[in-house]
């Protein structure tokens, strides 16, 4: 264990690199990091990371990063084709590492990072930073503590506009490669999704899927799935990708023996769109104070500051605080494997146009 600033490089810097820079910063300042170095081959996304959190360097070569000996924790948010060879360079430097999702473009790529991560034994986080938002770990609690009764079933609604240049003037296009993706929206967006419906109702089973692609390109942007758990929960998820550029939403609502629950949510911390209603029986629906909820999770964390509208600078904290005090990172490649199990399956299902049985740990997928 160490109370010394954790020194932290960045390799990525476009769109998600440049918002874990806006919360790095917050932490440098906080006293919990310094940040070493930054690696990008865009000279303007390097400099728009580095307007966000100023770097002691930058670079254009990832590996620099990695192999920098000030560097002790690596945070890895660049393309998804290029995770596996970095994740296995921070292992072998036996550095601390944080990895956007998704994970890997393939599922075999996944079962071969999550293989090195644990070999290595190092600190390793996911990119899941959903699973902070205080609305989610609220539903999650009430799952689980009973106080609504077992829950039954869900239906969950994930929408974003299509993250290409097509659609978005001056945004990266690689996403709508397969090649380099490895997927659409289900992938690229609604893993997010697969991650709090596996962490909510526990793993899954078996599923039904649908896809599109209406834009014509490689990746699908229209997904619809039938989700059995283990645990005997049902569910749909229906994801998309689209061209409304002014809206970002999800909406889950859970139905359980003593009640019903409606949660909506966005990216960013207080958005307009969180919201969270719960029916039950013969009584009112009560809209619960989600300003109140999320204030109160805060400072169950130790989060004093309120300038900040981006969850992953809550995930980055979380990750800090493991590294410096010996614990365990969360949500670690383990649960990872259970999201990119749950969407190699879907993607199989669509393919074979039947259901399919889901692995969820190495062992069953192999």
């Amino acid at each position: 264990m160490t109370e010394e600033p954790v020194g932290v490089g960045l390799i990525g810097c476009g769109n998600i690199g440049q918002i874990h820079a806006d919360g790095l910063a917050k932490l440098v300042e906080e006293g919990a990091m310094r940040a070493v170095a930054a690696a990008d081959p865009s000279a303007d996304a390097l400099a728009g990371a580095n307007r966000n959190c100023p770097f002691e360097r930058t670079t254009q070569e990832p590996l620099e990063v990695v192999n920098d000996p000030e560097v002790q924790a690596v945070l890895v948010a660049s393309p998804t084709i290029t995770h596996l060879p970095l994740v296995e360079a921070v292992v072998a430097a036996g550095k601390s590492l944080l990895c956007e999702k998704p994970l890997a473009p393939t599922f075999d790529d996944v079962r071969a990072i999550v293989d090195v991560v644990r070999r290595g034994g190092i600190t390793a986080q996911v990119g899941f930073h959903q699973r902070y938002h205080p609305l989610y770990q609220w539903l999650a609690d009430t799952v689980r503590r009973g106080p609504l009764g077992e829950a039954m079933a869900y239906a969950l609604r994930d929408d974003q506009y299509w993250p290409t240049g097509d659609v978005v003037t001056g945004h990266s296009s690689w996403r709508s490669e397969r090649a380099q993706a490895g997927g659409g929206a289900l992938l690229e967006h609604s893993i997010h999704a697969c991650d709090l419906l596996s962490w909510t109702f526990g793993p899954v089973r078996r599923v039904q899927a649908a896809a599109r692609s209406v834009y014509g390109y490689d990746v699908e942007d229209v997904a619809a799935i039938t989700v059995e758990h283990e645990n005997g929960v049902v569910g749909t998820l229906t994801t998309v990708f689209h061209g409304v550029t002014g809206r970002e939403e999800r909406r889950l609502e859970v139905f359980l023996e003593r009640g019903a629950v409606e949660l909506t949510s966005d990216f960013i911390v207080g958005a307009p769109e969180d919201g969270l209603l719960v029916q039950r029986p013969d009584r009112p629906a009560e809209r619960l104070d989600v300003d109140a909820i999320r204030k109160k999770r805060f400072a169950e964390l130790g989060i004093t500051r309120d300038d900040f509208i981006f969850y992953p600078y809550v995930a980055d904290r979380a990750w800090l605080q493991a590294i410096t005090r010996g614990d365990p990172a969360w949500p670690d490649v383990g649960d990872a494997l259970h999201a990119h199990a749950f969407v190699e399956g879907a993607y199989r299902s669509a393919a074979e146009q039947q259901p399919v049985e889901v692995a969820t740990s190495v062992e069953r997928a192999r």
